[in-house]
């Protein structure tokens, strides 16, 4: 089975306060898939991480690459500046990376996380979002949404996204949410392949 992971990193302003923890959560959650790969060598995963703000609504840090052949993130490819084009970077990433998934037993993780509003999309809204989403999730794709400084089960309800977790902004906070990540993704790929679409809808960030 193949698994295709997006994430999604704010790279706005308003993330400069916890770059270094961003940075290391991400680099832990790679290699926590790729751990994932070692045990499990009949699955195939792939990384997709994309850096959003005003400056640079999709910054492809990582391009659906083989996870054993990802990179580590250093800060050069972390700057947090600007504002939060939140619904464009989702719907221009889903669009692209829908293009190069491969088989019919595939499954795509879509991770968001952000510590502010949607701001500054000129392409999508959250009606046009939504709607985008909602035809994934009839195709094998799950989507996550992680949020500070806001009601994160309502930001992610209004662009249709039913798993949910709020992280506090601050080192300490944003190290643990990443360990929560980390967790969750392995126990969901652990059971995705069977479970039913809906479970996979809302399950994501359960014990």
């Amino acid at each position: 089975m193949n698994f295709y992971h997006l994430i999604l990193l704010d790279a706005s302003g308003s993330m400069d306060c916890i770059r270094q923890t961003a940075l290391t959560g991400c680099n832990e959650t790679v290699q926590s898939i790729r751990s994932m790969q070692r045990k499990n060598p009949e699955q195939n995963h792939f990384m997709t991480l994309v850096s959003f703000n005003s400056d640079s609504v999709t910054n492809y840090v990582l391009d659906n690459v083989p996870v054993s052949e990802a990179k580590e993130l250093t800060p050069a490819d972390y700057q947090p500046d600007s504002c939060t084009p939140l619904y464009d970077a989702v719907g221009l990433s889903v669009l692209r990376l829908e293009k190069k998934m491969q088989g019919e037993d595939s499954l795509a993780l879509v991770t968001i996380i952000t510590d502010g509003l949607e701001n500054a999309s000129t392409e999508f809204n959250a009606e046009k979002l939504k709607k985008l989403i909602a035809e994934k999730k009839k195709n094998n794709w799950t989507f996550a949404f992680i949020g500070a400084n806001q009601d994160e089960v309502v930001e992610a309800g209004k662009i249709g996204i039913s798993n949910s977790l709020r992280f506090e902004q601050s080192a300490v906070g944003t190290g643990r949410m990443f360990r929560s990540f980390s967790k969750s993704m392995e126990r969901f790929c652990e059971a995705a392949p069977c479970m039913t679409a809906e479970e996979r809808d809302t399950s994501f960030f359960s014990e």
